[in-house]
């Protein structure tokens, strides 16, 4: 080792040895708690990062699904050759109503407003949608 690198030790962490045995624990010491686990939400933001909560993860479903039903407006929308996909637009429908089932009693008044008019406005594009494409 040169002289200008630090010395390290590996040591074996596992939790069992390679016949299946439970290895001892007196030898280990235990793992220290990481300061800020990954991808956890714990403790303020990144500076800069958008903050996400209930509200803003339906209302980015709910412009995606109103995207596939109208066209990609940004890429000129329907008249220029973005067609709907209104399958698209059914599937995330379809997690939406499962997220307002599964979140059933755990919402605010306000996310429960907010997921019920979503959804009444993306099911009645959708038929619009279904009903132009109709001989």
């Amino acid at each position: 080792m040169s002289a200008g690198q630090a010395e390290f030790k590996v040591s074996d962490q596992r939790h069992f040895a390679a016949d299946g045995t439970p290895r001892a624990s007196e030898t280990e010491s235990p793992r220290p708690a990481a300061e800020h686990p990954p991808g956890g939400t714990e403790g303020p933001a990144a500076p800069g990062a958008a903050q996400v909560d209930f509200a803003s993860f339906i209302l980015s479903l709910a412009a995606q699904a109103s995207r596939l039903l109208h066209g990609d407006p940004s890429a000129g929308g329907e008249a220029e050759g973005h067609s709907a996909d209104a399958d698209g637009a059914q599937r995330i429908i379809a997690v939406l109503e499962m997220l307002q089932d599964k979140t059933e009693g755990r919402r605010t008044g306000e996310e429960t407003r907010l997921l019920d008019g979503v959804l009444f406005e993306l099911r009645m594009a959708y038929v619009a949608t279904s009903q132009r494409g109709r001989p």
